[in-house]
């Protein structure tokens, strides 16, 4: 039998030594390789109009022009990030335009239930509640202040009249004390009225 040569292993092919030097022209695959997209993209992108191939001047197939696409995608990814950022601003812009809109609602039908809450008799105007309050305040220190008197008359049965008149003396000036915290407090409460001009 004869003997078979026995084959040299397939050398790997060797890699392009790089020059420096980026090359004027480059096809699809390069193209795809240096932006890290596929040809496939590559492609939709030219067909967008986003890259652009040329006729080198030696002819042939189309190609781009390395630097100038390189360049033109760039320019393509700044310009759709930017409009990203406008876009989200102006949904932000518009979010809080809504949010405005249902607070300015929402107030205004609290306002209309006021209204309407005022104009059923439920709410009186604050002048009016002061006067009121006011007169209320004012007899109820009248009858507070007729206690004591009134328990001297019922006292006056059952004990001599210098112990009822005593006991009178008594009452009136607790009356009269407790009446003082009372009003004491109120006021901590309640800010001090507007002074006219």
């Amino acid at each position: 039998m004869a003997e078979r040569k026995k084959k040299a292993p397939a050398k790997a092919p060797k890699p392009e030594a790089m020059t420096g030097t980026v090359p004027e022209w480059a096809n699809t695959t390069v193209i795809a390789q240096l932006l890290g997209k596929t040809a496939r993209r590559i492609q939709q992108l030219t067909q967008e109009g986003v890259l652009e191939t040329e006729v080198p001047p030696g002819g042939g197939a189309r190609k781009y022009k390395t630097c100038e696409t390189v360049h033109r995608y760039i320019a393509h990814v700044e310009e759709k990030a930017k409009e990203s950022g406008e876009k989200s601003r102006t949904a932000e812009l518009t979010l809080k335009k809504l949010e405005a809109e249902v607070q300015l609602k929402e107030s205004q039908g609290e306002l209309h239930r006021m209204k309407t809450a005022i104009a059923k008799g439920e709410y009186i105007p604050a002048d009016q509640a002061t006067e009121e309050l006011a007169d209320f305040m004012a007899t109820f220190k009248s009858f507070a202040m007729a206690i004591p008197a009134r328990m001297a008359g019922t006292a006056a049965g059952y004990m001599d009249a210098a112990s009822a008149r005593a006991m009178e003396k008594n009452l009136r000036k607790e009356v009269e004390a407790m009446l003082a915290v009372f009003v004491d407090a109120a006021q901590e409460i309640a800010p001090p009225p507007e002074s006219e001009p």
